[in-house]
């Protein structure tokens, strides 16, 4: 059965629960109601952090919307020094978590049609004096660049860094409870890369990186079918 546009009612159900789904509802609106242009001006290009929200996650959902809005949200990572050579001898990415990039992984809107999610562009925070310019913190301290109030994070958890070209990185600053990529853990302290599609752990919270031009498009292209006129 073909509804508005042309698209089935399957598909606009998808669509539909998928921007539901999003927050913060600035994000959602910018995404909307904006070009991609005005949409990274933003934002900035940077790989966005999609935070999964379950229903008993409160207190980290209250965190992410105190910390995480756009007008916390200052300049990109300063990149780090030297860091090409410093990942080129010692820090490759292992084995497995390089096998599981090669799995597909699932379509952001199918993502965000099951789950909720709190989407935060990988930037520092204004109102944060930091001592790592060149970090990202991540943590259930009220002081972090990231901050997910969750039993199972650590105060201190991990941060994410950016080298020159623009690649960024994961690392676990010893936490109690790991950091995993794609399901493996990494080492503490051994940044290791990271790219949109990979699905983070930070204890038992979930995330998903993922590009700001795909977000825009998955939730621009969502809200044309679900507002587009019959038989359109």
């Amino acid at each position: 059965m073909r509804t508005r546009g042309g698209y089935n009612a399957p598909e606009l159900m998808t669509f539909t629960a998928a921007l539901r789904n999003m927050a913060p509802e600035e994000l959602k609106h910018a995404a909307t109601t904006k070009g991609v242009s005005e949409f990274l001006t933003l934002y900035g290009d940077t790989p966005f952090l999609l935070v999964r929200l379950r229903p008993s996650d409160t207190d980290l959902a209250a965190g992410l919307g105190a910390t995480a809005l756009r007008a916390e949200a200052g300049a990109s990572v300063k990149p780090v020094i030297g860091s090409m050579e410093f990942r080129t001898q010692s820090a490759a990415v292992p084995v497995d978590v390089m096998n599981a990039r090669g799995k597909r992984q699932p379509e952001l809107v199918e993502l965000l049609e099951k789950d909720r999610y709190f989407g935060l562009a990988l930037r520092k925070r204004k109102s944060v004096e930091s001592l790592y310019p060149d970090r990202i913190s991540v943590g259930r301290a009220p002081n972090k660049d990231i901050v997910l109030r969750h039993q199972s994070v650590s105060k201190s958890h991990a941060w994410f860094e950016m080298d020159s070209e623009g690649n960024f990185y994961v690392a676990d600053s010893g936490s109690k409870n790991l950091t995993r990529i794609n399901g493996y853990g990494i080492l503490s302290h051994e940044p290791t890369p990271v790219a949109p599609g990979d699905l983070l752990c930070f204890g038992s919270i979930e995330a998903v990186l993922c590009s700001p031009r795909d977000l825009w498009a998955t939730l621009s292209g969502g809200a044309r079918r679900s507002t587009a006129p019959p038989g359109r």
